[in-house]
């Protein structure tokens, strides 16, 4: 849950469509889930208006799956998964199953579960690059801004759609 989430929440109670008590369960999540590998901070998204984000390098697919379970269970419907290779994706989709799509995109290594949100205003963002090597980067910082309700203007030099340049040896 995120202050977005929370403000729906309590416009549902104010207009009827929720009761009190049921928006009182909804909030009363444990403040931390213990994972054994992990310690979560499920309250992070009220607090600082956006939720867990899962660092997928050093972690297995199994702690991965593990912990966006943990973090939907707790009422975050998108999570951010960084740093997330194509085969620990794979088997993280696989461990998820169908109910939840894991939204990767191979080029960046990021995971955007539950999809992107519409732009909420909190501002427009230019990332810009100038080569083909800095377009994963770039492209990770446009989406994660983008998840986070950010309008992203790109701005890739020319070279950025070419192959790089084979390794020179020495």
């Amino acid at each position: 849950m995120d202050k977005r989430d929370l403000e729906q929440l309590l416009s549902d109670v104010a207009g009827g469509a929720v009761t009190p008590a049921d928006a009182l369960t909804r909030i009363q999540t444990a403040p931390t889930a213990d994972l054994g590998f992990a310690q979560l901070d499920l309250s992070r998204g009220v607090r600082q208006g956006a939720g867990e984000v899962v660092y997928g390098a050093g972690k297995t697919a199994e702690q991965i799956a593990a912990i966006i379970k943990a973090l939907r269970d707790a009422g975050q419907e998108r999570i951010l998964v960084t740093r997330l290779d194509a085969k620990k994706a794979a088997r993280t989709a696989e461990l998820l199953g169908n109910g939840i799509d894991l939204g990767y995109v191979p080029d960046v290594q990021l995971a955007l579960v539950g999809g992107k949100t519409s732009p909420t205003g909190n501002g427009r963002i230019v990332v810009a690059c100038a080569g083909t090597s800095d377009l994963p980067v770039a492209e990770e910082a446009a989406l994660t801004a983008e998840f986070y309700g950010n309008e992203v203007d790109r701005l890739y030099g020319r070279g950025c759609r070419r192959p790089a340049p084979p390794a020179r040896s020495c």
